[in-house]
């Protein structure tokens, strides 16, 4: 009850600092010697620290080829180093080294031939493999890291791989914090990918699973078509091909292409002494080389010039997107756009947390006063190096409302916003919520370190105070100018989906 009472007035001093236009945020930065960035940000009471690690590399960072490695990389995060998850270490890597000579033989017998390769001696260089791979079990433990994390107080251990970065998480008792730094150091320095090839199997039968979701591949389509050129092209898990030709190699050249400090933030939010952060940092993360700096992505999304539609069916529901290129987070056009899609959709526009509603214009045209919609909403994506704003509606299919009924109606909107805008009393309520979502995604430590961390790797965690600030100076003039600039047929991508039972 103290703790709950404690983060209410905490939010109340927020909201007050936030009105009056000095919010700030208490955040200790230290950066070590070979560039890597620690984040601090003191909270008394608990005796518990969250501490996250996020790397600056995601999907955007792959390539033709080895689309879905970051998201494979997460998962072998979690197979061991040289210390940990094994029992004796000389005796599983000579294994290993047995299972990559063998793969590397089946990789190129397979997929460098064009007829495939000699089938038979595939089928008995696999069954080696197998028996190694059997023989190697003996030798490694299983969730080494979980199990030591959890001995040790440890909750929330996960991860996450996203387009542009990747964060790995746990929360322990504070005087347990040097055990993170030194798990996790390990990690960065010493990962080691044992069971690569079976653990290749697992992401790929997830990939399966997406598969069958009903309208996953359209998406997939839809995505690829809207981004032309910029690795926004493919979904995190990749291509199924890459997935199946990926090599343990090729994850050895990520790894140590980007899994470096200076390519890293580690940020700490709890009960702690800052002092003694730093000097566990120097310690553990400290004694790590510098690796190369990591290029930012080179092929940014050119102009459309011309307008895309697809069309497809299957047995998800009817449904219309209609999307543009907008730019990417920063940029004096995100906030206005973000602002649009909130009073279109009432919560969609924000990346603070929370949103949706039936409350939107949308929402309230097509859905509850013409009745020719299940549902209707609009989004504003602001990433790192593309945008993307989104109109999403459902038909009313026992009405025979098509999907092109919904899109005139949606392009009246747009045009109509054109010329009007929106009311101050809409830009109002949506900067309102826009502020409340965003002291609400301050609550939580764990939300805290996430908002903080992520923004600290593009540009800078100070970022998320200045977007705020550009939220609450949009006006009238600023909507109808993105509007007019952005919400054009040359600009955009509409993709109609049919629901149609029996594929």
């Amino acid at each position: 009850m103290r703790r709950t009472w404690m983060v209410a007035l905490a939010l109340l001093a927020l909201a007050g600092a936030a009105a009056a236009g000095s919010l700030t945020l208490d955040v200790k930065e230290h950066v070590l010697g070979n560039g890597m960035k620690i984040l601090m940000i003191p909270r008394p009471g608990v005796p518990r620290v969250v501490c996250h690690v996020y790397y600056k590399v995601g999907s955007i960072n792959e390539r033709p080829g080895i689309t879905g490695i970051a998201h494979v990389h997460e998962h072998m995060m979690f197979k061991g180093t040289r210390i940990m998850g094994v029992t004796d270490f000389a005796k599983d890597s000579e294994i290993d080294r047995r299972i990559d000579e063998l793969m590397d033989k089946i990789y190129r017998e397979k997929y460098w031939k064009a007829d495939g390769g000699d089938k038979a001696m595939i089928a008995q260089w696999q069954k080696e493999v197998d028996e190694l791979v059997k023989a190697e079990k003996q030798h490694i433990i299983k969730d080494d890291l979980w199990t030591f994390y959890m001995k040790n107080g440890g909750t929330g251990l996960n991860a996450s791989t996203g387009n542009e970065n990747t964060g790995y998480y746990v929360t322990l008792p504070s005087n347990k914090v040097e055990l993170q730094m030194l798990l996790e150091s390990d990690r960065m320095a010493n990962a080691y990918f044992r069971e690569f090839y079976s653990e290749k199997d697992v992401v790929m039968e997830e990939r399966r699973l997406s598969e069958n979701r009903p309208g996953y591949l359209f998406g997939e389509q839809v995505n690829a078509a809207f981004y032309a050129a910029s690795p926004y092209h493919w979904d995190v898990i990749g291509w199924m091909d890459d997935l199946r030709k990926m090599t343990k190699r090729d994850m050895v050249e990520f790894h140590n292409a980007t899994y470096i400090p200076n390519n890293a933030v580690a940020i700490y939010v709890g009960d702690f002494d800052p002092a003694r952060i730093v000097a566990l940092a120097e310690q553990y993360f400290g004694r790590i080389p510098k690796g190369p700096d990591v290029e930012p992505v080179r092929t940014y999304e050119p102009a459309q010039f011309s307008e895309k539609r697809m069309a497809g069916e299957g047995p998800a529901p009817t449904s219309l997107q209609i999307m543009f290129h907008t730019p990417p987070e920063g940029q004096p056009d995100a906030a206005p756009l973000a602002l649009l899609a909130d009073v279109l959709g009432a919560g969609g526009g924000f990346r603070f947390g929370g949103g949706g509603g039936g409350t939107g214009r949308l929402y309230k045209l097509l859905v509850r006063d013409k009745e020719m919609a299940v549902n209707a909403s609009a989004s504003s994506r602001a990433q790192w190096y593309v945008g993307a704003f989104q109109f999403s509606a459902t038909p009313r299919v026992d009405k025979n409302v098509q999907p092109e009924d919904l899109e005139r109606e949606i392009w009246a909107e747009i045009d109509k916003i054109k010329k009007e805008g929106v009311t101050e009393e809409e830009i109002q309520k949506a900067k309102n919520r826009g502020e409340a979502n965003f002291l609400r995604s301050l609550q939580s430590t764990m939300g805290l370190a996430s908002r903080v961390g992520r923004a600290e790797l593009n540009r800078g965690w100070r970022s998320i105070l200045t977007d705020l600030d550009a939220l609450k100076k949009v006006g009238n003039d600023d909507v109808k100018r993105v509007a007019a600039a952005y919400f054009v047929k040359d600009n955009s991508l509409t993709a109609v989906y049919r629901r149609k039972m029996g594929r």
